[in-house]
């Protein structure tokens, strides 16, 4: 089934078959003419600029092919580089090939919408199966690609306005030999053909999201990275500084104390429950809450208070608790701004920074 993979040259590696594939996929096939086609000799993954954005896609598909001498085929486009394509086999009748990147990530409740063209990331994912599907189980997988790369984009937790089911320009192309007759009618997640693929496409992703930055991951959670969270820090020291000690010196502390935290999984599990509680919230699936009263911040609610509390208490003691009240009411008297959070988040934040105004007192106050 499968000839042979080829890196064309540092922006480009060919996929070709040894005979002709058919194939569901939702990127056009096309052949050289630049019309349509409904099986393929071949697949190429193509690197291009973060900031691509070409508007004839079907002669840039057409030129791409020619250069690689395919007749038929589809180019993915992606802007993560060609040394990071995936490709994995299960049980010599599945070949996987993957690009994943996860920014930016898309969601139903996107504030800002994204023409077809944009190129960023992208999460891009080519099945080759060799079992006699029909039509019908070739889309069937192509569904279960779909939902497993929608729950892994969920569990890593990938910010967006609601949670998030990929990135916006994600494509999925299911292929399989052309042969006379096909028997396989279904191949869903409750199958094991489609559940071996979910469960790689699952762990493909999350892998890749587990190797980003804390930094990163951080601002996906709580919607601040290391350096934003150590400005409101900052902000909230000012009011009330350590005398005779260099502020630069407080901030190097601070800095330790946040990367001490990070490595934490307790912490961890605060930060991650504060996002859960919040996208659940946005959703309306917190029972007796509506998203109206989520989104005015209802008093009805104290969830959030006792949850940053408990991590204020995990990482500074009584002493941050009192610290945590404080922000709170500065937040309240506007003397220092509002994090730009929902419900839950807004409450883990000012954990955090009460914690870490707590530990450098303690370090410098004696």
């Amino acid at each position: 089934m499968l000839k042979r993979i080829e890196k064309i040259d540092k922006e480009t590696i060919l996929v070709e078959f040894s005979q002709p594939m058919e194939i569901v996929s939702t990127v056009p096939a096309i052949d050289t003419s630049g019309s349509l086609a409904n099986a393929v000799e071949g697949l190429v993954f193509h690197t291009v600029p973060r900031d691509f954005d070409h508007r004839d896609l079907l002669s840039f598909y057409k030129e791409v092919l020619k250069s690689v001498g395919l007749k038929r085929g589809v180019v993915f486009l992606t802007a993560v580089p060609m040394d990071k394509l995936r490709h994995e086999v299960l049980d010599d009748k599945v070949h996987i090939f993957a690009t994943i990147g996860l920014h930016p990530p898309a969601c139903i409740e996107m504030s800002k919408l994204f023409n077809t063209y944009l190129t960023t990331s992208t999460i891009n994912i080519a099945i080759a199966v060799n079992f006699p599907l029909t039509l019908s189980a070739m889309t069937d997988l192509l569904r279960v690609v779909s939902e497993a790369k929608a729950v892994a984009a969920s569990d890593s937790l990938l910010r967006c306005a609601s949670r998030a089911c990929g990135t916006v320009t994600d494509a999925i192309a299911i292929l399989k030999p052309i042969v006379e007759s096909s028997q396989v009618l279904f191949v869903g997640v409750s199958t094991e053909l489609g559940n071996k693929v979910a469960k790689a496409i699952h762990k493909m992703i999350i892998s890749e999201a587990m190797a980003r930055e804390a930094s990163s991951v951080l601002k996906d959670v709580v919607g601040y990275g290391v350096e934003e969270l150590l400005d409101l820090f900052l902000k909230v020291y000012r009011l009330s500084p350590i005398p005779g000690v260099s502020e630069d010196v407080v901030l190097k502390k601070a800095e330790e104390l946040l990367t001490q935290f990070l490595k934490d999984p307790n912490v961890w599990s605060f930060l991650i429950a504060a996002r859960e509680l919040d996208l659940h919230g946005l959703s309306g699936t917190i029972v007796g809450l509506l998203r109206e009263e989520f989104e005015e911040d209802s008093k009805k609610i104290i969830a959030d208070e006792l949850l940053g509390l408990t991590l204020a208490s995990y990482l500074g003691g009584a002493k941050a608790i009192f610290s945590m009240y404080w922000i709170e009411r500065l937040k309240e008297r506007r003397s220092v701004e509002h994090w730009k959070s929902h419900m839950f988040e807004d409450d883990v934040i000012s954990a955090l920074i009460a914690s870490l105004l707590t530990r450098v007192l303690d370090v410098y106050s004696t």
